[in-house]
């Protein structure tokens, strides 16, 4: 989940499934196969740690996110981690697409609110910086997520 999308939800912005179904029958039966999903979500995190351990590795990750209509998160939040680090025509391309998209739910007008923000200062770094650091804090607050010690953290935090 991507923190500046300030939502008051958890959100699945990478995920995949780790393993096929399994039918619940009784505790017995099933508290194995839920101890064996904890501990593969547990490994999963710890992946997932290593491959995000800072904004240029989730830039990378989300320049490789596909680009089209009805992927309006994968281009928002690609928009927003390239602006974050300094590729303005990057953050301008993939915000152009959410702005392209038809708002047809109330969630996606809110998007496209945020997405043209972030374009009017896109070209200047501390108040993206300042931006996305408010909508952090605003996100955890409303899931309750602790807040970061020192606000200069909360990029660190921002995975």
């Amino acid at each position: 989940m991507w923190l500046w999308q300030d939502v008051d939800h958890f959100t699945f912005n990478v995920s995949e499934r780790l393993r096929g179904t399994a039918d619940y029958r009784d505790d017995g039966q099933f508290a194995p196969v839920a101890e064996e999903l904890a501990l593969l979500a547990r490994e999963r995190v710890e992946e997932l740690r290593c491959r995000f351990v800072d904004l240029a590795s989730v830039g990378r990750y989300m320049a490789a996110q596909p680009v089209g209509r009805g992927l309006v998160w994968e281009s928002w939040n690609a928009g927003v981690v390239a602006a974050l680090v300094g590729d303005a025509a990057s953050a301008q391309q993939r915000l152009s697409v959410v702005l392209g998209e038809d708002p047809f739910v109330p969630w996606m007008d809110e998007a496209q609110g945020a997405a043209r923000e972030l374009l009017c200062m896109v070209h200047d770094q501390r108040a993206v910086r300042n931006w996305v650091v408010d909508r952090v804090l605003s996100c955890r607050k409303r899931l309750p997520l602790e807040p970061p010690k020192p606000t200069e953290e909360v990029l660190a935090g921002l995975l």
